[in-house]
């Protein structure tokens, strides 16, 4: 009986986390409904595509992405991204540098996030991954994102900008083999 004891509390915690989490979620929610009424122009012709660059985050040191969005009229704006990109084996020089160059990685990363916002400001959450191609021990990483987005229009053109934060779920940023920097920041343009 005692075995099935922590298991129990480890079942109610997350319960009762989850149910704050939920809650959160609802009320972000129905307050971006509550100001649906102002309408923007913007958010009528608002592009649908966008290619942009990752500087860091995504476990890349830069990636080239191409996201989509795939709702525009709810009140959270959800988007698809896939990317190619590149990074390096991690080695660190405390006590003397290896004497082999650094293995290289290519990466590929992926992400469906939500976005609460009006007009051409944004708040992003969601989940994403990358998945690593060489001679790794971890092959796939997973990781939460938020972040703030925003569209920029210069001369009928409108560019994107992005900075978030993602942890890996593994909690783990000082990795044996890829360097992960938890931060990134994107710019692209939007079709």
């Amino acid at each position: 009986m005692k075995k099935t004891q922590p298991l129990f509390y480890l079942l109610l915690f997350n319960y009762m986390a989850m149910k704050k989490f939920i809650l959160f979620l609802i009320i972000i929610i129905s307050g971006k409904i509550i100001f649906a009424q102002d309408n923007d122009d913007f958010a009528v012709k608002r592009p649908v595509n966008s290619i942009y660059i990752n500087l860091l985050g995504d476990a890349s040191i830069i990636s080239i992405n191409y996201e989509r969005i795939l709702s525009i009229d709810s009140p959270v704006i959800w988007t698809s991204k896939l990317g190619l990109g590149y990074n390096q084996e991690s080695q660190w020089c405390l006590w003397g540098c290896p004497t082999r160059p650094p293995y290289n990685y290519i990466t590929i990363p992926h992400h469906i996030t939500g976005n609460l916002g009006r007009g051409k400001r944004f708040f992003e959450f969601g989940l994403g991954g990358t998945i690593i191609i060489g001679n790794t021990t971890e092959p796939y990483i997973p990781y939460p994102i938020i972040g703030y987005r925003r569209f920029l229009q210069v001369e009928q053109k409108t560019y994107v900008f992005r900075i978030f934060i993602q942890f890996p779920f593994s909690g783990d940023i000082l990795r044996n083999d890829i360097v992960f920097i938890p931060f990134g920041l994107s710019w692209g343009r939007s079709f």
